[in-house]
């Protein structure tokens, strides 16, 4: 069963929802705000991203939250434990939706000709 991690009220969160009830596809869906984004969670999803994802991809730059982080917070390298503490400290970063299958990170976001490749 797939893994879905977004925020409820998130456009992009809500358009995946959509497809993925319309397509009838089963999923379990998790609020990042309410759940514990472990060490351990982020490092799966950082070592097991498939193309054409990167680890990077994982922080959302375009958003309200990066907008709202410091100058000195957004400089910091995107290395994997960078990214983890930074989704551990605000989990609104994170680009979303997150989709996984087991551990395996199959997309970020809401691309409709994407999921229809890698989901469906």
């Amino acid at each position: 069963m797939f893994c879905v991690y977004g925020i409820k009220n998130c456009n992009t969160v809500k358009k995946s929802l959509e497809w993925l009830n319309s397509n009838k596809i089963e999923f379990e869906f998790f609020d990042v705000k309410k759940i514990d984004l472990t060490t351990n969670l982020i490092n799966d999803w950082i070592n097991n991203i498939s193309s054409p994802y990167t680890s990077e991809n994982l922080i959302n730059k375009t958003g309200m939250t990066w907008r709202k982080l410091s100058g000195d917070e957004k400089k910091i390298p995107f290395s994997k434990e960078n990214i983890i503490n930074l989704i551990q400290k605000y989990p609104t970063v994170m680009k979303r939706p997150l989709i996984t299958d087991e551990k395996k990170v199959l997309v970020i976001g809401f691309d409709e000709n994407i999921y229809e490749e890698k989901i469906k």
